[in-house]
């Protein structure tokens, strides 16, 4: 009877050792994805390219605003001079176009909001490779994004790392 109980035993402990498995260290780190796009060669070109459309944006928007303007105050000065139909017909006119102009003001925000987005995708591809290869090479289990954790020592932090990596690997990226 106690051999049986000796062999329960010994044999529970057989069963656990082999199938419990051991690993080793898990190394943890997390970067600042936000700072990247901010800081690095490639986030600064996407935000100069931004800004540069965004510009020739407002610039053509302003100069359809003033002849919108000036064909409106046109049209008030020569409201008494023009016959009714005449009159009605250039107000339907005129807010046709203030309707164009909205619409292209609307397709002009939502086009460079898309390529934003775009070229954020682009250099997250292009950032992938790069967070692989250092993950291999300091022997790191997983990466995460700083977004992502609710707190974290600072120690575990590689920004700057990936940061400089960034730099010397990507210089721009271009809005299509």
């Amino acid at each position: 009877m106690k051999l049986k109980k000796i062999y329960k035993y010994l044999s529970l402990l057989i069963f656990f050792m082999i199938t419990t498995k051991s690993y080793g260290e898990i190394k943890i780190a997390y970067f600042d994805l936000n700072y990247i796009m901010a800081k690095s060669k490639a986030g600064i070109s996407i935000s100069k390219q931004l800004s540069d459309i965004k510009k020739k944006n407002i610039t053509k928007l302003n100069k359809m605003e003033k002849d919108l303007n000036s064909k409106d105050k046109k049209l008030i000065a020569q409201k008494n001079i023009l016959s009714k139909e005449d009159f009605t017909q250039q107000v339907k006119d005129l807010r046709k176009e203030a309707q164009e102009y909205e619409n292209l003001r609307r397709n002009l925000i939502k086009d460079s909001n898309n390529k934003f987005i775009k070229a954020q995708g682009d250099l997250v591809k292009k950032l992938n490779p790069i967070l692989a290869k250092y993950s291999e090479d300091n022997k790191i289990t997983l990466i995460l994004q700083k977004k992502m954790i609710v707190i974290g020592k600072t120690e575990l932090d590689i920004t700057k790392d990936i940061l400089e990596l960034t730099n010397k690997e990507i210089n721009s990226i271009k809005l299509n």
